[in-house]
């Protein structure tokens, strides 16, 4: 999926469809299961002389959980709007839209090729908890982690001879 993104926002149009997961992967690492997939749509706008887009990202993801390591289902929802600025402009001034202080919107160079797969796997990653954990979670027994004899155990069986 590759727009010129600059002609997208300025036409005003829309790509919308489903992503799948095991497309993504820097994404891997944190799922649990790459399996699934995610819907998007992408919206090209113009607020007189600057360009944006807006991305839609709605799924569910399957999480690693880092206290028990199982699954954990996670509902994403993300809404991003994204300034575009062409190649040689100066980028936004912090107090202004797009830039560092703006917590609505971020700023990226526009493309004639832009490739949405890895800006929609950035906004996923951007959305996603530090440390995703269930409220309430067993840690892995022992039993199901090995079920070998401990070379310790093997020991100890000499140390009784």
């Amino acid at each position: 999926m590759i727009i010129d993104s600059l002609e997208f926002a300025r036409r005003h149009e829309t790509l919308a469809g489903r992503l799948r997961l095991d497309e993504m992967p820097r994404l891997a690492d944190t799922l649990f299961d790459a399996a699934g997939r995610l819907d998007y749509e992408v919206t090209g706008e113009t607020d007189g002389r600057n360009a944006f887009l807006t991305v839609r990202l709605d799924g569910v993801l399957s999480l690693n959980c880092q206290r028990c390591l199982g699954a954990l289902t996670h509902a994403l929802s993300q809404r991003s709007r994204i300034m575009l600025v062409e190649r040689g402009a100066p980028w936004p001034e912090d107090s202004q839209v797009g830039g560092l202080e703006d917590d609505a919107c971020d700023a990226i160079e526009a493309l004639c090729e832009l490739d949405l797969v890895p800006l929609f796997e950035e906004e996923i990653l951007l959305a996603l908890p530090i440390a995703p954990r269930h409220e309430r979670c067993e840690l892995p027994s022992m039993a199901a982690v090995s079920r070998q004899t401990s070379p310790f155990a093997q020991l100890a069986a000499l140390k009784r001879k």
